[in-house]
């Protein structure tokens, strides 16, 4: 039943697109393969693995001549399915309750992140579930085959890595291990092994392949990064981050009264959602795909409550259909209320064919993407967004602007100017507020540079809704330049 489900819902999913941080990932995967170097060419905040996990995606889908997002949405779809069967595999709730909680397990894993499908949360969260049970299956002394261990351990340890937050979680979880099992506990084990080598392996390659992200993006993060996400404490509290949080509090108050043997399942799920809830305020960043895991973590964890209960209390049976069904309207109402690409972006890239070049200039990446995957254009800019420019403005204004800052910012116009000279774009789209409404303006900061400003000078606007769309008049040669990029 559970892989039914999965499979039912990789099929719809296929009808849609992925979102703009996974059309930027997909994108780069594409580019690399064409001799673009990460962090040089194209300018990315994010550790590689993500990235590097997207380059078999392309493979295949290049090999196939196929869209690569719907290789990706199937790819997810498998990954979904090799979880629930290791899952399987570690614990057993007996039927029917076991077919009913890895059913509850597949919705959650394939329809909860529909808006985020491929993201690194849900990501972690497709390895979190067998690891969970393979603690929980470690604390209660029962035997796993070496093989499934080392399995699932790896497939985890690529979660894990996706960012050093996650980290919280397989500690708490080891933490919880050794508390339980004292003189029993053994630190070597085929999953722990899994998770070294993985993470010893990925700090050689960053090293090796990706030694541009510690010379030139660490600087550019710890520099201007912090502008980024919600200036607020309570913007943090997202309707997934609460809703996650109370389901952990509930599914708390039920452990003293399971005395069942798959106790250790729903407390191994209790202790990752605990560990993703601190991943999420160590972000900061109030994004609500940030709490997809903890909202996970803590929902299974409930529905393992009730597979675990001989007698299910009257009050709990009566929050239970809220409960296991809040995952699933968040889900929909993220889907109802974040259409992207807008219609407005949609009429500014219309008429466009696909290989010609177009340019976003707007601080929130979700202009360009995924708008440029889905309608295969070629991205002029070496940047997702030009999400540094609040930081380099807001320092403009200090009484002592930090020098560093007023740098970055000649060298991020200097650069696009270069890249739209190698690359000419055919439109330049720019999120501008109209004329007496509120908003940040990034035009002028572009323009006060003489080179953008003669560049620019070509162009001339051909539409300004919630946009500005700018239209390329006559032919700018590209410019043939050792500066210009590789692979793009």
């Amino acid at each position: 039943m559970a892989i039914a489900l999965v499979a039912l819902t990789t099929a719809l999913r296929l009808t849609g697109s992925v979102d703009t941080d996974v059309s930027w990932q997909l994108w780069i995967a594409g580019r690399m393969h064409a001799g673009a170097r990460l962090y040089r060419d194209i300018i990315e905040v994010n550790p590689p693995l993500w990235f590097w996990m997207a380059l078999p995606v392309d493979r295949v889908a290049t090999v196939l001549h196929a869209s690569i997002d719907k290789v990706l949405i199937v790819g997810i779809g498998l990954l979904a399915a090799l979880s629930l069967a290791a899952t399987d595999k570690l614990n057993d709730f007996g039927r029917p309750r076991q077919a009913l909680l890895l059913g509850y397990a597949a919705v959650v894993l394939t329809v909860m992140p529909w808006m985020q499908v491929g993201q690194r949360e849900q990501l972690v969260l497709l390895g979190t579930l067998p690891y969970a049970a393979l603690v929980a299956a470690r604390r209660e002394g029962r035997q796993v085959p070496a093989w499934l261990a080392a399995l699932v351990g790896t497939g985890a340890a690529f979660g894990f890595a996706l960012k050093h937050y996650f980290l919280v979680v397989p500690i708490l979880l080891e933490l919880w291990l050794l508390l339980s099992r004292r003189r029993g506990w053994r630190s070597v084990r085929p999953e722990t092994a899994a998770i070294v080598l993985v993470g010893l392996a990925y700090a050689v390659s960053i090293l090796l392949f990706a030694p541009d992200f510690l010379a030139v993006i660490v600087p550019l993060v710890r520099l201007a990064y912090g502008t980024t996400g919600t200036p607020h404490l309570v913007d943090l509290l997202q309707p997934a981050v609460l809703a996650g949080t109370i389901t952990l509090l509930l599914v708390a108050s039920q452990q003293t009264r399971l005395q069942s043997a798959h106790s250790g399942l729903v407390f191994s799920l209790l202790l990752a959602a605990t560990g993703f809830l601190i991943a999420y305020f160590l972000q900061a960043k109030g994004w609500a795909y940030h709490a997809l895991p903890l909202l996970g973590c803590s929902s299974l964890a409930f529905a393992a409550t009730l597979a675990a209960s001989q007698r299910v209390p009257r009050p709990l049976a009566l929050l239970a259909p809220a409960i296991l069904l809040m995952p699933l309207a968040i889900a929909a109402n993220a889907i109802l209320r974040e259409p992207a690409p807008g219609p407005d972006v949609r009429a500014a890239v219309a008429g466009m064919k696909p290989g010609e070049s177009v340019g976003f200039i707007a601080t929130d990446p979700a202009l360009a993407w995924s708008i440029t995957l889905q309608h295969r254009l070629r991205y002029a800019s070496r940047y997702m967004g030009f999400w540094m420019v609040r930081a380099i403005v807001q320092n403009e204004q200090q009484s002592r602007p930090d020098p560093r800052l007023r740098a970055l910012g000649r060298e991020i116009v200097s650069q696009t100017v270069e890249d739209f000279r190698c690359i000419p774009p055919r439109r330049i789209i720019i999120a501008r507020p109209h004329p007496g409404e509120d908003g940040f303006d990034i035009l002028p900061f572009f323009l006060r540079d003489p080179a953008f400003a003669a560049h620019f000078s070509h162009y001339r606007l051909r539409s300004r809704t919630t946009v500005a769309t700018y239209e390329l008049m006559g032919r700018l040669e590209p410019t043939l330049s050792s500066a210009c990029r590789h692979g793009v």
